[in-house]
C-alpha cells in the first residue's frame, strides 16, 4: 500500500512542481508548447523504441486490445445517448460528449504513469493505436458529416496521412521490426545508438508530467454561464469511474484476465479525458467548452481513482 501512495505522490509532486513552474512564468510564454511538442515528437518514439525493441510482442494485442477497443466503445456510447437524451442537442454535440466520455490521454499522461506505476510503457500501445488508427479518425469523419461542412472533401486522404507521420506510430512500428530482428535473428541495437535511445526515453516522465502540470497553471473551468457544469461532471464520471468498471467487467468476467494484466487493463481505462478532444471540438467548434472543461475535471478526478485501483488490485 505505502508503495501505490508513494508512486502516486512522486506523480502529483512532479506535476505540482509543473503548476509552480508555470504559475511563476519560469520558462517562458511558450514553454508548454515547446515542452509538449519534446515529448510528441522525440522522448515518446524513442521510448516506446526502447521497451518495444526488447518486448515480448505475443503479450502487447489480443485481449488487452479487445478490452481496450470494447470498453471504450460502451463508455463512448453511453455518453453519446446519455447527453443527446438529457440535452436535446445536435449529433455533432454528442460526438464531443462521447469522445470526452471515452478518449483516454493515453499519450501525454498514460504512457509517464505507465512507466511509473507498472514499469512498462507499452502496456498503453493498445489503446494508442486504437484511438490513433481507428476511434480518431473515425470520430472526426463522423464529426464531419455532421457538422455540415462539405469544403474538406480532402478529410479521408489527410486522416491516412496523419496515422502515417504519428511519431508513435512510427515509434511503435520502430520498435516491433526491431524486436521481430532480435526474435527471429538474434540482431540487437548497437549500443552506440541504443544507449541515446535509451537516454532520450529516460527524460519522456519527469519532462511530460511537468509540463503537464504547466498547463494546468492557467486553466480556468466551470465558469458560471459558460460551462455546461452537469454534463462535465457526467462525462467526467463516466471517463474515470464507468470506462474502469467496463474494462474490469470485460476483463475479468468475460476473458477471464488477472493479476497484472488485469491492474493494467483498468488503469488504463481510468485516464482521464485526452486532449485531442478538445482539438477536434476546436477543429469543428462544437462543444468546446464541455471539452476543455472535463480534460480538466476527469485529470482531477482521475488520478484518486486510479490510486483506489492501485491499492484494492495491485
Amino acid at each position: 500500500m505505502l508503495d501505490v501512495l508513494s508512486g502516486f505522490a512522486i506523480v502529483i509532486i512532479v506535476m505540482g512542481l509543473g503548476f509552480f513552474v508555470g504559475r511563476q512564468r519560469l520558462l517562458g510564454p511558450n514553454a508548454v508548447y515547446t515542452l509538449n511538442m519534446y515529448v510528441f515528437w522525440i522522448a515518446l518514439p524513442m521510448l516506446l523504441i526502447d521497451f518495444l525493441s526488447s518486448a515480448e510482442l505475443n503479450q502487447l494485442f489480443g485481449t488487452n486490445f479487445l478490452v481496450v477497443a470494447l470498453s471504450t466503445l460502451g463508455a463512448g456510447s453511453l455518453g453519446y445517448f446519455s447527453y443527446r437524451l438529457l440535452t436535446r442537442q445536435s449529433a455533432s454535440d454528442g460526438l464531443i460528449a462521447m469522445l470526452a466520455s471515452s478518449y483516454c490521454n493515453a499519450t501525454h499522461l498514460g504512457i509517464p504513469l505507465m512507466v511509473h506505476l507498472v514499469g512498462d510503457p507499452t502496456a498503453t500501445l493498445p489503446v494508442v493505436m486504437f484511438q490513433v488508427g481507428f476511434y480518431g479518425p473515425l470520430s472526426v469523419l463522423l464529426l464531419d458529416m455532421s457538422s455540415g461542412e462539405r469544403a474538406s472533401r480532402g478529410i479521408v486522404r489527410e486522416l491516412m496521412l496523419s496515422i502515417l507521420r504519428n511519431p508513435l506510430i512510427i515509434g511503435a512500428v520502430s520498435g516491433i521490426v526491431f524486436a521481430l530482428a532480435q526474435e527471429k535473428k538474434g540482431w540487437v541495437l548497437p549500443e552506440l545508438i541504443a544507449e541515446p535511445v535509451h537516454m532520450i526515453a529516460s527524460s519522456t516522465v519527469a519532462v511530460a508530467l511537468v509540463a503537464f502540470g504547466m498547463s494546468m497553471a492557467d486553466v480556468k473551468v466551470l465558469q458560471k454561464d459558460k460551462s455546461p457544469i452537469g454534463a462535465v461532471f457526467f462525462a467526467s464520471l463516466i471517463k474515470t469511474i464507468v470506462h474502469p468498471a467496463l474494462a474490469w467487467i470485460l476483463g475479468a468476467l468475460v476473458f477471464g484476465a488477472s493479476g497484472d494484466l488485469l491492474l493494467a487493463m483498468i488503469l488504463i481505462a481510468a485516464l482521464p479525458t485526452g486532449q485531442n478532444v478538445f482539438t477536434y471540438a476546436q477543429r469543428f467548434d462544437v462543444n468546446t467548452v464541455l471539452a476543455r472543461d472535463t480534460v480538466v475535471i476527469s485529470t482531477a478526478l482521475a488520478l484518486p481513482t486510479m490510486a483506489v485501483i492501485s491499492l484494492l488490485l495491485g
